[in-house]
């Protein structure tokens, strides 16, 4: 048996995801909102730039996916599978056909009126979690479902790779998926060439499971560290305030590296930062989420508000660009800091809807008796 020594509930965890919708939710307001005004450097770059958001998402799933699977493969062997995709399935589906079902009925009917091959082949990609493999079906119900797709994807690698993770070193797990995500990402470039191929296809095609492995790869690092609960590195993993400074300091030392050379390339015109840039990105995210683990104070009762909305993550991800789109087509008027504060307002009511009367009863019936649900929330 493995120790088990090191924590199991990360109430910072929840902070991050809280930053991470916070970042897409605004970053989405200025491109609909056309809010230019925000400023592209200090604080205004962070949300300029909140599409990162996503990829602080995939760090954080990385780790809570994979040490809930690991515990499970600890305690159950391969049996933990069912009971695993269950739980998966009974978080991340009913949400995600709720808000595709209002989006497709109330944001975009015409949808409905297209032939049936090509209706067909919309819905059916999306019930199947494959809409993000073609540009034509990628982001067509409710732009943000992509990347739920990339999340059910990674979830049955981790359903068949999880007994082979718990015999795997860190170290040369976390080299290989670096390695799968720098080879593919390297091929999007010789087929879509950076510079004259039009960058949402670039992003589409890029973004694919292999191509985004080393940012899940980073948090499935460090949830081998914690399920192993031994040597060094697990100690720099309990909370400390110590251990809190050293990883934000790391945290903010690479984040910072990644801004700079973010600010000197134009992102999509140059295959180095294509292939390179997301790994630093990633590093700097693993860090972050060292930092949340550690965070002595990731609990207490002054951050419980910043918690509640790590806690409604996902319906704040699901619902804000309905709300978004509902607003600036009823109101086109709209914009800036107003639209801000409606779009957040009425996304936050409805994330909270759906958590207590929807995603938190399915985790309170499909909780397993090893499982919080903290861990079980998907980022």
């Amino acid at each position: 048996m493995l120790p088990d020594s090191l924590p199991r509930n990360f109430p910072g965890i929840d902070l991050l995801r809280a930053l991470a919708a916070m970042l897409v939710l605004v970053y989405h307001v200025i491109e609909y909102g056309k809010w230019y005004a925000v400023p592209n450097t200090g604080v205004g770059y962070l949300f300029r730039h909140g599409w990162v958001g996503v990829d602080l998402f995939l760090t954080i799933s990385g780790f809570v996916i994979a040490l809930s699977a690991l515990d499970g493969v600890r305690k159950q062997g391969t049996g933990f599978r069912r009971p695993f995709a269950l739980r998966r399935l009974a978080r991340i589906v009913p949400l995600y056909l709720l808000t595709s079902l209002v989006f497709v009925v109330l944001l975009q009917p015409t949808l409905l009126l297209q032939p049936w091959p090509s209706l067909s082949a919309h819905i059916g990609s999306h019930l199947l979690f494959v809409h993000n493999l073609y540009a034509g079906t990628h982001g067509s119900i409710n732009g943000p479902s992509w990347s739920v797709a990339l999340e059910m994807q990674f979830y049955l690698a981790m359903l068949l790779a999880a007994p082979w993770l718990a015999r795997t070193g860190a170290l040369r797990m976390l080299l290989g998926a670096v390695l799968v995500a720098v080879a593919w990402r390297f091929a999007t470039t010789l087929v879509l060439v950076p510079g004259q191929a039009v960058p949402v296809i670039q992003f589409i095609y890029s973004t694919q499971l292999p191509g985004v492995l080393d940012e899940f790869a980073v948090g499935i690092a460090l949830a081998l560290v914690v399920h192993r609960g031994a040597g060094r590195m697990a100690q720099w993993l309990t909370p400390g305030w110590g251990h809190f400074l050293a990883w934000l300091l790391l945290a903010l030392v690479l984040l910072t590296a990644a801004i700079r050379i973010d600010q000197a390339y134009t992102y999509w015109d140059h295959a180095g930062m294509v292939i390179f840039w997301r790994p630093l990105l990633a590093t700097g995210f693993a860090a972050l989420l060292g930092a949340a683990i550690t965070f002595p104070w990731a609990g207490s009762r002054l951050l419980a508000p910043l918690r509640y909305f790590g806690d409604v993550s996902y319906g704040l991800y699901l619902w804000h660009m309905l709300v978004l789109m509902s607003l600036t087509t009823a109101v086109p008027l709209l914009g800036g800091g107003r639209l801000l504060a409606y779009t957040l307002g009425c996304t936050f009511l409805l994330a909270s809807l759906s958590w207590h009367l929807l995603e938190k009863p399915n985790l309170r019936r499909y909780k397993g008796p090893h499982t919080n649900i903290s861990r079980e929330s998907p980022p």
